[in-house]
């Protein structure tokens, strides 16, 4: 079926470099909020609620939407790369906690 954890590497690939440069700043300074996640659903408020992201995984297809211009506009953006790299984090910060990851799965 396709988890977002599976599919969002292309586009994170995909990403414009100031894009990610700018999600990546975003994340470092605590400007995401992960407000809910499952391996097929995030949603995050990024920059206090300056933007709304959220990653879908349909039928094994990755989906996103941010509220920003350049999300709007269909560009995998800053905010959505913040979410991607705070689902990251999150899921190193639990590995540390209880062990080694052992599917990008459990990040979400």
């Amino acid at each position: 079926m396709g988890t977002i954890a599976e599919l969002v590497g292309p586009e994170m690939g995909r990403a414009a470099r100031a894009a990610v440069t700018r999600g990546d700043e975003l994340e470092r300074s605590g400007a995401v909020q992960l407000v809910r996640f499952s391996p097929s659903l995030v949603t995050a408020e990024v920059d206090d609620g300056a933007a709304h992201v959220e990653l879908r995984a349909v039928d094994g297809v990755m989906h996103w939407r941010c509220t920003c211009a350049e999300g709007r506009d269909g560009a995998f953006c800053a905010h959505c790369v913040a979410t991607v790299r705070s689902l990251t984090r999150r899921g190193e910060e639990r590995a540390s906690r209880r062990g080694p990851v052992r599917a990008v799965d459990d990040i979400v």
